[in-house]
């Protein structure tokens, strides 16, 4: 029997993708999707028109690569190894994307160049204490940048593996 994961990182690994397990082909990356649910809500205009992007939590890329492929300079910061090298995979002829295996706090607190947008789309905004992590992403945003992710509401118990839900989403902008 394997180990049970021990690191959100180990969890990431074991329990995502929720398609099911073996390689599959990369997903469709057409639109950039805040929720579970093609074509509902906003899109990438949320972001304004950034010339740089940050993406905390990636996971399979989608929303990076779509930035990419709209001529912004996309990186892509996710805790899973397995995530990464899969959108590496992918996503490797895509210009202008970058994949970090990385935990999100440490790499903001080591990164040098700033960022017009920093979202998360069910990232590390969900996984991180906003304590630690939000006053990071201020610290890695261009005066006047926008800091933007949607996540799922917590279930009233946590009961361990769950679907994957989303339910809102939350915006700001830099001073």
């Amino acid at each position: 029997m394997p180990a049970e994961p021990r690191t959100p990182a180990q969890y990431w690994d074991t329990y995502k993708p929720c398609r099911g397990a073996g390689e599959q082909p990369a997903p469709v990356a057409d639109r950039f999707e805040w929720t579970q649910y093609p074509g509902h809500g906003p899109g990438a205009e949320v972001l304004g028109h950034p010339r740089r992007a940050l993406d905390l939590g990636p996971a399979e890329g989608r929303e990076a690569v779509f930035l990419a492929r709209q001529g912004v300079a996309t990186t892509g910061v996710d805790f899973s190894a397995a995530q990464v090298d899969r959108a590496s995979r992918w996503w490797k002829d895509a210009p202008g994307l970058k994949l970090v295996h990385a935990e999100a706090g440490d790499y903001l607190a080591a990164n040098t160049a700033l960022f017009d947008a920093v979202y998360s789309v069910w990232g590390a905004v969900w996984f991180t204490d906003p304590e630690l992590l939000f006053p990071l992403v201020a610290q890695n945003l261009t005066p006047g940048g926008i800091f933007a992710f949607s996540q799922a509401e917590p279930p009233p118990v946590p009961t361990g593996r769950s679907r994957c839900t989303a339910s809102g989403s939350k915006a700001g902008r830099a001073n």
